[in-house]
């Protein structure tokens, strides 16, 4: 019988000290990108009821919910996505007299799918949602954030693939096709079957310019001369409008000098039902599957009782993590850590030294093995600290540097008044209220 208590269920894993904080780093860079561009950070419930997703249009089939009941009865469901809740809480909590509204976030999401390549049932994501505008210059301004996102967190080579699901909606406005005809013909396309394309649209009764673009899709893909390709005779008004839009875009973003970042793509289709304008996905090497991904819902905040416009983008933490592993990279590596050994009766000294250091950004750890400083050193050795303070009672200091390889002496007094900066305030260090203007 195996022994469950030793194992984690398929689709979830422990993220273990090192590469917890090289994914932290991930996340903190993340953020302070979204907020040098003025996004606020929102916490998400974990679980909501399950009403919020179910009828909300969104993404996630209920399929893919993980459901339960509450004390009462109804049902709940951890949450898929969290992009509908940002949505559910500015449609109900917000003041949406004031807009745009900026939010950012960081949080982990749930969905019941199958665990094969890279697909996870329980993920870190980080995104950011712009509420409240409908210009391109709203969608730039997401899509810019998420490339300065990539860059910021070490990953440079990338495609950022911009689609538009309008233009496509006009093209079958324009052909007259059924809910079940346009179904198929959107798996067509984003499956790139050509020849099923050819099939289906051969039977349409429309302008042999407008079908030929139909059986094109798949391939519109490149630079700005997609949009010419497809600005075909005949275009009806709402293609031509989405193909004004996604042109608007590109030009804004090549004004932000991000040119080389883009690919358009007019035969990305997924998810037309959620998504009401402009959609992208970011690729890079050595991960299957977008490590960012969003676009324009501008019905979803309807669903909670006001009509704005909104564009998001989400991260995939983890996948990012992997990208970084595949180019032979990770996060920048954090300061290495320095152990303080206390001999008999410096134990004062010794936590007055490790305060100052942390106070002052140091990472710094206190010996508490028990043993000798020679079993500290050897403990030292193991963890790969970058040096280990040794205090003495009378106030010696011996500093051993274990990537140079020397031992420095001093007092832990003249040590402290480095970062003291000779301070003459008669405080105790401790005093967290000194407003010498000296101290650190």
């Amino acid at each position: 019988m195996a022994e469950w208590n030793r194992h984690t269920p398929n689709g979830v894993c422990d993220i273990l000290a090192d590469e917890c904080a090289a994914k932290k780093e991930i996340e903190s860079t993340i953020w302070n990108v979204f907020a040098s561009m003025g996004y606020r950070e929102v916490e998400l419930p974990t679980f909501e009821y399950y009403d919020v997703f179910a009828n909300s249009g969104g993404q996630i089939s209920q399929e893919n919910m993980f459901k339960f009941f509450d004390e009462r009865g109804r049902i709940l469901t951890l949450r898929p996505d969290i992009t509908t809740s940002i949505a559910r809480m500015a449609a109900t909590k917000e003041d949406l007299s004031v807009l745009p509204k900026r939010y950012c976030y960081t949080g982990n999401v749930f969905r019941a799918e199958e665990t094969q390549g890279a697909r996870q049932r329980e993920f870190t994501q980080a995104g950011i949602e712009l509420i409240g505008a409908y210009s391109p210059e709203a969608d730039a301004e997401v899509i810019a954030a998420a490339i300065e996102a990539v860059i910021a967190v070490g990953i440079d080579e990338f495609s950022m693939e911009i689609g538009q699901v309008t233009f496509f909606n006009g093209l079958v406005e324009q052909a007259g096709l059924s809910a079940e005809q346009t179904e198929k013909l959107r798996e067509r396309i984003d499956s790139k079957d050509t020849l099923g394309i050819r099939e289906m649209v051969s039977r349409l009764d429309i302008g042999n310019d407008i079908k030929k673009l139909l059986s094109e899709l798949p391939s519109l893909f490149g630079t700005a001369e997609v949009l010419d390709r497809a600005d075909v005779e005949g275009l009806n008004a709402t293609s031509k409008a989405a193909l004004d839009n996604i042109r608007r875009i590109y030009e804004l973003l090549t004004l932000y000098g991000l040119e080389k970042f883009i690919s358009i793509d007019l035969g990305m289709l997924q998810s037309i039902d959620y998504y009401t304008g402009t959609i992208f996905k970011c690729y890079t090497h050595g991960v299957g599957f977008p490590i960012c991904a969003g676009g324009r819902y501008d019905n979803l905040v309807g669903h909670f009782g006001v009509n704005v416009g909104a564009v998001g983008a989400a991260f995939g933490i983890n996948r990012m993590m992997t990208a970084l592993r595949s180019k032979g990279t990770a996060a920048h590596s954090l300061p290495s850590v320095s152990v303080v050994f206390a001999e008999k009766n410096a134990e004062g000294i010794a936590y007055d030294l490790a305060y100052t250091l942390r106070l002052n950004g140091c990472l710094i750890e206190g010996y508490i093995g028990g043993g000798d400083y020679k079993e500290c050193e050897e403990y030292c050795k193991r963890i790969n600290a970058g040096s280990m303070m040794r205090v003495h009672a009378d106030g010696l200091l011996q500093i051993k540097d274990f990537i140079r390889g020397d031992i420095t002496e001093t007092t832990a007094e003249e040590f402290l008044g480095f970062y003291e900066d000779d301070c003459d305030c008669g405080e105790h260090h401790h005093d967290h209220d000194c407003d010498c203007g000296h101290c650190h």
